[in-house]
């Protein structure tokens, strides 16, 4: 199939997996991707294997289970009726059979989704990431003509990106304590396991995901050049962190390199400077010029 004809349509694209950090305590791999699960025709298989053909896989020393525990942390959220919300129920199909009924607009999130199916082992967290809009500020001392409030959030009523990223490296780590106190007690530990982090393509939403992660935890990925900051505090400068997430981008994707809704990025970026969400943009915040 034509790589192009494969974007917006919830398939399962092997060439936009990329490792971006792992956790040999816990034998635990990061990875970011297209829509996957629920896919016509995907097999856990088809993942392990390309996540084994990425070049940042060699030297992990992660071992990849036949069958491995999987946290799916699905980014898409979707208006009622829109081929993404029908991209999301196939998608929890493949967890379980008695799918809930998700708000793909406003929240609150997370939402946990234990798999209940045979051989399809592991947990669905919905966690949608939201465009600000606008045109925000790329120098430093700009001003959001959009306020940033319900994207990046602080609240369980907002998208709350600000909890999405902890959260991804909590889960990383098998800091389960650390996650939403509703998360399920089906799974006791988070071990040999893929944490999937993906939208539809996985190049925009996800890329902002990536790139988030990377400003606060670094990674033990040598080839991304940023290493690992496993406190997360103090956070990388936006543009070293957009830097080390086009080392780990989509391979179908080159504009911008590694796909990143950038502007959710540095919002957020902005907040960890700050704390404040609406303040104008500091200089670690200034993004890279994205490529035209």
């Amino acid at each position: 199939m034509d790589i192009k004809k494969k974007h917006g349509h919830g398939n399962f694209i092997s060439e936009s997996v990329r490792v971006v950090d792992y956790d040999t305590t816990n034998n635990n791999i990061l990875v970011r991707g297209s829509s996957a699960f629920g896919a016509s025709n995907f097999t856990i298989s088809d993942l392990t294997a390309a996540i084994k053909k990425d070049p940042n896989f060699t030297g992990t020393g992660i071992q990849l289970a036949k069958n491995p525990l999987v946290v799916d942390f699905c980014l898409i959220g979707f208006a009622p009726g829109h081929k993404d919300d029908r991209i999301v129920t196939s998608e929890m199909t493949w967890f379980t059979d008695t799918p809930p009924t998700l708000n793909g607009e406003s929240g609150p999130y997370p939402t946990y989704i234990p798999s209940t199916i045979t051989n399809n082992s592991g947990i669905m967290i919905y966690w949608p990431i939201q465009a600000i809009g606008g045109t925000p500020p790329t120098t430093a001392n700009g001003t959001w003509p959009v306020s940033p409030a319900n994207s990046i959030g602080s609240g369980t009523t907002q998208f709350n990106y600000s909890g999405l990223v902890p959260a991804i490296r909590n889960t990383l780590t098998n800091n389960i304590t650390s996650l939403p106190a509703t998360f399920p007690t089906t799974i006791s530990s988070i071990t040999n396991a893929i944490i999937y982090i993906h939208c539809d393509s996985g190049v925009n939403r996800t890329g902002a995901a990536v790139a988030g992660y990377l400003m606060c935890y670094g990674s033990n990925v040598s080839q991304l050049s940023l290493a690992s900051n496993p406190q997360g505090s103090p956070p990388y400068t936006l543009a070293k962190a957009q830097a080390a997430a086009n080392s780990a981008p989509p391979g179908n994707d080159t504009n911008p390199p590694g796909g990143c809704d950038i502007y959710v990025t540095q919002a957020y970026c902005n907040y960890l400077a700050t704390g404040d969400l609406d303040t104008p943009l500091v200089a670690n915040c200034v993004p890279n010029p994205i490529p035209v």
